[in-house]
This record gives C-alpha cells, structure tokens and sequence, in this order.
C-alpha cells in the first residue's frame, strides 16, 4: 500500500477512534429499544461522519488555522495512533485531495442517514449533520475556549442521539444526551489533554485559547488532571445508573480504571508508550459500558 493510499484509507479518517463514536451510537440504540437493521446502518453512518470529520480537521488545521503549517517543531506532532497533522505539511497529499476524501466520507454517510431518514424519521438526518457540522466547530474552538466542549458534544451526546434516532423516531433524546456524557469526558475532557500535550508548546504561539493547552503551559501535572477527569467520569457514570438511565451492569466498565491508573503512574516515564495504552483502555472503557447497557437487558 502506497503512502498515500494508506492516508486516504486509514491516516486521514482515524479509524483508531472508531470504539469510541460505534460505542456511543450502539448505545443510543439500545437506549431507544435494542439493536435493529436500521440500527447498525446508524453505526455505519456514524463512523462514516467521525472518518469525514477526522479528514476535514486535518484539511482545517492546515489551511484554515494554520496550526500544522510550518516546520516540525512549529506544528502538531504526529503521535503514533494519529498523523493526520503531518501528511499535508509533509506533502504526502495536497490540501485538495484532503478536501475530496473528507467530502466523500460524508457524502456516504448520507447514504445511510437518507435511507433511515425516509424509514425511521427525520430527525436522524438531522442529527448525523448536526455532526458533520461540529468538525468545523472544533476547528475555531481551539481559539475560543470551546476545545473540549466542541469534540465532546461529538463524540459523546451527538453519537449516542444519531444511535438513538436510527432506531426510533421518537426516543427519550434527554436521556440521551446524559448517556453521552461519560463518552465526551473520557474522549475529550479528559483524553484532549494527552493528545495536545506533545503539542502545547509549539500551539501555544499560534494563539491557542483551551484548557487543555493551559495544562501543559501551568505546568500542571498531567497525571493529576486525567485522574481528575477519570474520577469525574466513574462518579458520573455511578449517578446515571442510580437514576436509571444507564444499566447497573454498566459497572463492568469500573474494571478498567486500575489499569488507566497504573498507566497514568509511569505515564512521564514513557509517555509515547503509555498514550497508546491510554487510548487502548479508554477504547475498553466505553465498550464495557456499551457490553453491559446490553447485558443489562437479560439481568435485572
């Protein structure tokens, strides 16, 4: 596979993140009954918007903001689960070519989000364009305080609602939008402070205005603030299964905090390594939650 192929395909749409936006969507479907044809073309359409949204932040950052324009030291780094940022500075693909592949990432997504608009309702078109939209947010939230709430709203209430609206015209959206929130914590509230730390210093002289640069410019421990979020997360989560909207069996996903813990613990001492394990326990994390919103069906 050619470089840029391998961009096209697999570099620009971030399939890494996929556990986490097909986890919010499954969810939302199984809030709004269970899991139907029509919910897995929610899935589908899903990640097709997340690989769309991916592609035009890389095209955003580049010709837009200007974040990853300049030499190494003065753009994004490139992490090992993510190097979108590199390929259009490196001249791997053009600004054009980004552009087509994010267009053509959304454009079939609406295939399915048509399909279901015409068979289930519209509001789940509205929805998935609703998260088409929010890429373009997080772009110029990076300026304005808005990071985490932009890829948060995406990620967590959005993904969960579109699951939701794929599978019923008329579901509890309230308790979908609460659903999302231990999604938007672990992905974005918490999670963006890892991604942004290798690039803190060289963002931060671009005018960046988000919390999770300011981590890394207060010199505020890094471990310390994703334990907090993590913590957070866990307490919120326990509140959503006391007032009944999440499944008790959703507990499961309580198994994977001493692994984030430990990893968080020598995270400093071999950060590249233990970001990855970070991504890996919290793709865990979401999906156990998924796993057991579905067990909790049979187990009462």
């Amino acid at each position: 596979m050619t470089p840029r192929i391998k961009a096209h395909l697999w570099t620009l749409p971030r399939w890494f993140a996929a556990p986490f936006f097909g986890s919010a969507v499954v969810l939302g479907a199984l809030l709004a009954g269970g899991m139907s044809l029509n919910s897995w073309l929610g899935v589908v359409a899903g990640l097709l918007v997340m690989a769309g949204g991916h592609s035009f932040n890389s095209l955003l950052d580049y010709a837009w903001t200007g974040l990853d324009k300049g030499s190494a030291e003065e753009r994004s780094a490139e992490k090992d689960y993510c190097a979108g940022q590199s390929l259009l500075a490196a001249g791997v693909v053009t600004a054009r070519e980004v552009a087509l592949n994010a267009l053509v990432w959304y454009v079939l997504a609406a295939i399915p989000l048509v399909y279901l608009a015409t068979h289930v309702g519209w509001g789940v078109l509205v929805i998935g364009l609703l998260g088409m939209l929010v890429t373009f947010w997080y772009a110029r939230a990076k300026f304005n305080w808005t990071h985490e709430l932009a890829l948060g709203v995406g990620c967590g209430p959005i993904a969960v609602l579109l699951g939701m609206y794929a599978t019923d015209a008329c579901p509890h959206w309230r308790a979908g939008i609460l659903a999302g929130a231990p999604f938007a914590i672990m992905l974005s509230f918490g999670g963006l402070a890892l991604d942004e730390w290798p690039d803190a210093e060289a963002n931060l002289k671009k005018g960046v205005k988000s919390v999770a640069y300011k981590v890394w410019e207060s010199g505020v421990p890094l471990e310390w603030y994703l334990t907090s979020w993590f913590l957070f997360m866990f307490i919120v989560q326990g509140l959503l299964i006391a007032i009944g909207i999440l499944a008790p069996l959703t507990a499961l996903s309580f198994l994977a905090w001493p692994f984030l813990v430990g990893t968080l613990v020598v995270l400093r001492k071999d950060f590249r390594r233990m970001a990855r394990m970070v991504v890996v326990f919290g793709a865990s994390y979401v999906m156990l939650i998924t796993i057991g919103q579905y067990l909790g069906r049979f187990y009462r």
